[in-house]
C-alpha cells in the first residue's frame, strides 16, 4: 500500500467563472456565456488582499517559504471549491 500522502497546504480543485474577450465586430444581442474553468492546485491563502478584496491564491508548487505557478482568482468569480487531500 503507498504511503498516504501529506501537504503542507491544502490541494484543491476550484471551478470558477472566467472572463473572455472578443475581437471583431459582434451582433449586440449577444447570448453566449462565460466560460467556467477549473483550477487544480494547493491553497496558500484564503483572505483578502491588501486592498480588501476577497480572494483564494492557488500555486502549482512549493518549496520551504517560497511558492511558484501562482494563480489569484477572485472568491467572487468561484463557483465551487473541493479539497483533493487535506
Amino acid at each position: 500500500m503507498a504511503p498516504k500522502l501529506r501537504y503542507k497546504y491544502p490541494l484543491v480543485e476550484i471551478q470558477w467563472v472566467d472572463a473572455e474577450t472578443e475581437h471583431g465586430w459582434e451582433e449586440v444581442e449577444d447570448d453566449s456565456t462565460l466560460p467556467v474553468a477549473t483550477t487544480i492546485g494547493f491553497l496558500i491563502k484564503d483572505r483578502p488582499d491588501k486592498n480588501g478584496h476577497d480572494m483564494l491564491l492557488i500555486a502549482s508548487t512549493y518549496a520551504d517559504t517560497q511558492t511558484n505557478g501562482r494563480f489569484k482568482i477572485p472568491k467572487s468569480m468561484v463557483k465551487e471549491m473541493k479539497v483533493i487531500i487535506k
